[in-house]
């Protein structure tokens, strides 16, 4: 059972001991754990991944009510799904571990646990229709060490579990207080609440149901071959680059796919292997990387971000979204799949983080409508909310048809953390046409109304199915659009999120069409699709630097990298730490102060551009070029000198040859090795030196503010 990766952030509940407490009930059958020694970590602080269940009908529980996998016989049931506690202990040591739940007999009778612990894993099974081995709803899973430089975890899957898994809490109390968790939990009891006069119930929050996939039997695979063919019919090539050497290839798949540049070892084992079939291997090895979905997640929240607003005193922090998007895509998770879950998810968004695009729009019907029509489908309606399109055919109407999907969401905002965003549900509303004050009933392009009253939930999986049917020819369009660019730097259709044929004229509508075909085939699986097309000779082919080849798609272009690609490229170069900055105090001026930036946010913020804009709209300023010439933690890098500990005082200790030296150098940066004219300029630069170190802390410096070292080439 594999253990989510670290990042989420969660709310912990720290209990302590309260000597001679006497046992304090509290209402709705809820346990008081007050007295409760050690870290106590409700299910609300854990990572869901899969259709849990809240529930609160078995009595007592922790907090508000505990998580199952599932009824028999329901959908969400037969959708695997783990739970993950995380936590770094205060102390060093031995604990015991307990799993919280409620027995029954139709409870799981093998449900699996695994804990991470200092001396390794242990894989548990738990017999949840057996009462809890320990005090109240507390089952011992046994004791552990735990180290506090590294998280705690506990993982709890509903693999062959042979029924209904409960999890309610997971308890983590010091060895030293074991005793006193064995005398407290005896006083641990629920008292039901003194009856009260008659009041409804509120509802229990709408949950959407599990993502189903719809199957597409006219969907066809390509091979890398069969796509280069047909580019080269269709493009009309007459003339064509060669293939790039290894080097080159290696630097260029490296900063696609994981988005940083290669090691000196990476490179190294590369040129040296001999193996045909090495440049697909690498590509393999590359998209099995978790770093595959640590970059393509950072994609996709600048492709969300950049048009999202930043709210009054709520500051928006997407590592949370992009911890879960790496996730998603490392472990294969469909496009569809993906997107369902973003356009229907509710609740908090650092338990939910899918909830993030509801939550971070503060639920406005307009933005949202304007942003699912063109991220997931590749069409701008947004110019038509005061009018009719003055382009395209897009009427009005059609604009606020979509806004009445999202008219009953809400989203509940607090004060500077936006993991603390709850996404919501009103339970009456109807969206209305501006100026005429007119009912629009939700509907998608040129499709039928829904009924009055539908719920929000109702109205978002509605839309949500539709938009990733794949009927919807739109959406696996738009996502390989996207992918194009990025990998080709020039999309079929231009702006990269505007590919309707209304409005304009697609490049190479069959090719689009026929790798849409091949994603829509890979059930969305977006590895299968880098597959394809890093493969193929059109991706492979040198630069067409010198406008000398004929024809569209002829070869990739030169881009702008991102500026978490360019933060992950100064990393690898010269070891640059990401250090975050202190926490400014509240004033009377600025009684909520931004949270502080990191050094990877600096980087982001000077050369950071949004994705879904041209290359035209790609920023050369003349702060990054500051940047990179006069930032302090950059040029404390930069130094040589024997008290230093930077990667160049490193290199230049193991490397006593120059010429050797000012290799590794130019390997280090800029993923290559020097040309001998480069070579032998840098070598006659650092002889004529006033000091060794000094002349590679110039030459140093000057890779690092060439135009190479930020460009994906």
């Amino acid at each position: 059972m594999p253990l989510p990766p670290h990042g989420l952030r969660m709310r912990i509940a720290s209990v302590t001991l309260l000597l001679f407490l006497p046992s304090v009930l509290c209402a709705a059958d809820s346990l008081d754990t007050k007295p409760l020694p050690g870290i106590l970590l409700d299910n609300t602080a854990a990572q869901l991944m899969g259709p849990w269940q809240p529930s609160v009908h078995s009595k007592p529980y922790i907090g508000d009510g505990y998580v199952h996998s599932g009824v028999p016989g329901r959908d969400e049931a037969n959708v695997s799904k783990t739970i993950t506690f995380r936590h770094k202990l205060p102390t060093s040591g031995k604990y015991g571990v307990y799993l919280a739940y409620n027995a029954n007999g139709n409870r799981a009778a093998s449900a699996p646990v695994e804990i991470h612990h200092a001396d390794g894993d242990a894989k548990l099974k738990v017999n949840q229709r057996q009462a809890p081995q320990g005090p109240a709803v507390f089952h011992r899973l046994g004791e552990f060490n735990f180290n506090t430089d590294q998280e705690a975890v506990v993982a709890i899957s509903d693999k062959d579990a042979q029924g209904i898994v409960i999890v309610d809490a997971v308890l983590f109390v010091p060895a030293g207080e074991i005793a006193k968790l064995d005398a407290v939990g005896k006083k641990l009891v629920a008292k039901k609440p003194e009856p009260k006069s008659e009041k409804k119930d509120k509802p229990e929050p709408e949950v959407a149901p599990a993502f189903v996939r719809a199957s597409d039997a006219d969907a066809r695979l390509l091979t890398p071959a069969e796509l280069d063919q047909l580019i080269d019919e269709e493009a009309h090539l007459t003339n064509t680059t060669d293939t790039v050497d290894d080097e080159t290839f290696l630097r260029r798949v490296t900063v696609d796919v994981i988005g940083r540049i290669p090691t000196e070892q990476e490179r190294a084992d590369f040129l040296a292997d001999t193996n045909p079939a090495k440049r697909s291997l690498l590509i393999d090895r590359l998209l099995a990387s978790p770093e595959f979905g640590t970059n393509w997640g950072a994609y996709w929240s600048d492709v969300f971000s950049y048009r999202i607003p930043q709210p009054e005193l709520t500051f928006l922090d997407y590592q949370i979204f992009q911890d879960w998007m790496a996730q998603q895509m490392n472990e294969g998770v469909g496009w569809d799949e993906i997107s369902y879950r973003i356009l229907t998810a509710t609740g908090k968004v650092g338990d939910n983080p899918p909830a993030f695009f509801v939550g971070f729009h503060q639920a406005s019907t307009s933005r949202l409508a304007g942003e699912t029509t063109r991220i997931f489908l590749g069409t701008q309606i947004q110019c038509a909310e005061c009018h009719d399109h003055p382009f395209v055919d897009i009427p009005q109407e059609r604009f606020h048809q979509m806004a009445a999907f999202f008219v009953r969401t809400s989203a509940k905002l607090p004060w500077n953390d936006s993991a603390q965003i709850i996404v919501g549900s009103k339970e009456a509303g109807e969206h209305k046409m501006p100026d005429t004050n007119k009912t629009m009933m939700p509907a998608v392009f040129a499709g039928d109304e829904l009924a009055k009253g539908v719920s929000d939930v109702n109205r978002r999986v509605t839309l949500a199915n539709w938009v990733v049917s794949p009927d919807n020819a739109l959406f696996a369009k738009a996502y390989v659009n996207r992918t194009w660019e990025r990998l080709m730097d020039q999309p079929f259709c231009d702006p990269v999120d505007e590919i309707s044929e209304e409005a304009g004229f697609p490049s190479l509508p069959s090719v689009h069409d026929a790798v849409a075909g091949h994603f829509k085939a890979n059930q969305y699986d977006a590895k299968p699709l880098f597959r394809l097309i890093l493969n193929t000779k059109a991706y492979q082919r040198e630069l067409d630097s010198d406008d000398e080849v004929v024809g569209q798609l002829a070869a990739a272009e030169l881009r702008k990298m991102r500026g978490d690609v360019i933060f992950k490229n100064l990393e690898t170069a010269i070891e640059l730490p990401n250090v975050k900055g202190e926490q400014m105090k509240p004033t009377a001026e600025m009684r909520f102060p931004p949270p502080p930036k990191s050094t990877k946010d600096i980087v982001n913020d000077v050369f950071g551009y949004d994705p879904s804009l041209g290359k035209q709209f790609r920023p050369q300023t003349m702060q990054q070029a500051m940047f990179l010439m006069n930032n302090r933690q950059l040029q404390d890098q930069v130094q040589a000198g024997n008290k230093h500990e930077t990667k160049l005082a490193k290199l230049l200790k193991e490397t006593p040859d120059d010429h050797q030296a000012i290799q590794r150098l130019y390997i280090n940066v800029l993923g290559r090795a020097p040309a001998d004219k480069e070579l032998g300029i840098a070598y006659e630069y650092v002889q004529e030196g006033a000091s060794r170190g000094e002349a590679f802390e110039d030459l140093l410096w000057a890779l690092l503010n060439t135009a190479e070292f930020t460009t994906r080439k």
